[in-house]
């Protein structure tokens, strides 16, 4: 899967097919899901109480395909969030996002480094606006 930046929706449904990697600035992780990761930032900024919950709005940009893969647009307060947030937020958020994988996952939980994956994704994020495009996740 990656998280990437890309200039509007058409160009990055034409990224979906083979993945935005070495076509736009991207970070990959491996073994997590990317709509949990997604609904897990969202709910770490807006609150777990919120209606707006990332399965319940999702901007599908190609929506999951037969072979698995999909990508949507992350929730641009979502894109704020990680922009604006401050290291000690983005470890705070990682602690999280890890002990709630490793109580679902366990043994089996991913070995991407979750903080390295945020500060990356933050990156990102701060690279948008109005002229500097969207965050995006493709996933397969």
């Amino acid at each position: 899967m990656a998280f990437f930046l890309a200039p509007d929706d058409r160009t990055a449904a034409g990224a979906h097919r083979g993945g935005p990697q070495g076509r736009f600035a991207a970070v990959t992780g491996r073994h997590f899901d990317a709509e949990d990761a997604v609904d897990d930032w969202d709910a770490y900024f807006v609150g777990p109480s919120s209606e707006q919950l990332f399965w319940q709005r999702t901007d599908w940009i190609v929506p999951v395909t037969h072979d698995g893969s999909g990508t949507f647009a992350l929730p641009p307060r979502l894109t704020r969030a990680l922009a604006d947030a401050g290291a000690e937020e983005l470890e705070d958020l990682a602690d999280r996002w890890s002990e709630r994988l490793r109580h679902e996952d366990g043994e089996d939980m991913t070995d991407d480094d979750l903080l390295a994956v945020l500060q990356a994704v933050a990156g990102l994020a701060t690279r948008t606006g109005p002229a500097g495009g969207r965050l995006y996740c493709w996933f397969a």
